[in-house]
């Protein structure tokens, strides 16, 4: 996967502040002006200067210097040109049983003693994994959902094969009143607190961060993560070359080890 880095050149010329607000130097896409400084209009004309280069390279994906990610927006207007963004959120997915393992444990739980609710619209190969392995190891597992015709296969499937129930509902005043766990897949903030949720629940959110807006909510929320790579190993030496700097690590992570797969074995969740 070839990934071009998209940053600002904090020591630009002024020759090229004015005239080449945007350039292509090997794998990186130079902005030689402060993106905050600038109006709607020339962030405009910014965009469609980096998707040109993009395109003359047949590039699609990106990571973000972390000072450019604060421009909202910056990063709306890229996102409108249907630029992939590179955000660690296919690494927290990759994560997610890391995740929950460390969480389990910090809670002193364990999974085949409590109930597992996953708020989900949007069926992929990634979440049937999930549900198909969550199945096999959890007391109760539910799928909270507005689509249910789109999980009836994966329910007969999992009955038919290991004899396990997964229950599939959409009921706002009981389906997360038991929930020990909350995986939230992809329920906006809104669409969430619509529901009656257990006080003392954890919350673990993908794709959106959650804030629960009930008064008694005593449970724990947690809408990111923190990584530390084994030192001297080889996804280590790499991250931590000088060049990564200002980028944010997870998303470096996120695009090494779609290549070196291994590696995931010297992340550990903090």
């Amino acid at each position: 996967m070839q990934v071009f880095f998209i940053k600002e050149n904090i020591e630009k010329t002024f020759f090229k502040k004015i005239f080449k607000k945007v350039e292509l130097k090997e794998d990186s896409i130079i902005i030689n002006t402060l993106i905050a400084d600038e109006k709607t209009k020339s962030k405009i004309k910014i965009v469609n200067n980096i998707k040109r280069l993009l395109d003359l390279n047949s590039v699609d994906t990106v990571i973000i210097e972390k000072r450019l990610k604060n421009d909202k927006e910056f990063m709306n207007l890229l996102y409108s040109k249907q630029i992939y963004i590179i955000n660690g959120i296919n690494l927290y997915k990759i994560l997610l049983g890391n995740i929950l393992k460390f969480e389990l444990e910090k809670g002193k739980m364990k999974l085949e003693e409590i109930s597992v609710a996953i708020t989900l619209n949007n069926l992929n190969n990634w979440s049937e994994n999930l549900i198909k392995k969550l199945s096999e190891k959890v007391k109760n597992l539910s799928i909270i959902t507005n689509n249910i015709n789109s999980f009836k296969k994966i329910q007969e499937d999992i009955y038919q094969k290991l004899g396990i129930v997964v229950t599939c509902t959409n009921n706002k005043r009981k389906a997360l009143l038991k929930a020990n766990i909350i995986l939230n897949i992809d329920f906006p903030n809104e669409i969430l607190n619509l529901y009656t949720i257990n006080d003392n629940a954890t919350i673990i959110s993908i794709e959106e961060n959650i804030k629960i807006h009930k008064k008694r909510f005593n449970g724990k929320i947690i809408n990111n993560y923190e990584i530390k790579l084994e030192p001297n190993t080889e996804i280590d030496k790499y991250i931590n070359q000088e060049k990564y700097r200002i980028f944010d690590i997870k998303d470096i992570v996120e695009c090494y080890i779609t290549i070196h797969k291994d590696e995931i074995n010297n992340i550990t969740i903090i």
